[in-house]
């Protein structure tokens, strides 16, 4: 019983810090446009480019994404790094995007359609 106990304190904290990195990621994020807001590029660049590690140890695609499209902005007169940035940000779309098919295309996903019409026949199995 405590073994269980410590496992499932230790999966709190884990989970605890997993939210507490988010939430960190997300701020500075939203510090960096701020700072672009009033015209600070050297602040704002600081704080995406904390934010974008963070996303990526994280790692958090979303995140990823929009601390890569801050980057991309906040890179204009540096078309290599502009590039760059543009290059990683799209695929992590397309990753993003194809995790979204998969999941859509899962026989699981029916189950969350049967509403609209008769229990689906792919899914007697999972009952």
């Amino acid at each position: 019983s405590s073994g269980i106990n410590a496992e499932y304190g230790e999966t709190v904290v884990m989970a605890n810090k997993a939210d507490l990195n988010k939430l960190t990621s997300t701020a500075f994020l939203l510090l960096a446009h701020i700072f672009v807001d009033i015209g600070n590029q050297s602040d704002a660049l600081e704080m995406v480019k904390s934010a974008h590690e963070i996303a990526n140890r994280i790692p958090d695609i979303s995140l990823q994404i929009w601390s890569c499209k801050l980057l991309e902005r906040l890179s204009g007169e540096q078309p290599d790094k502009v590039a760059e940035m543009r290059e990683l940000r799209e695929k992590l779309q397309g990753k993003l995007e194809r995790e979204g098919e998969e999941c859509r295309a899962s026989p699981d996903n029916s189950l969350l359609q049967w509403l609209d019409s008769e229990f689906p026949s792919s899914c007697m199995s999972m009952v």
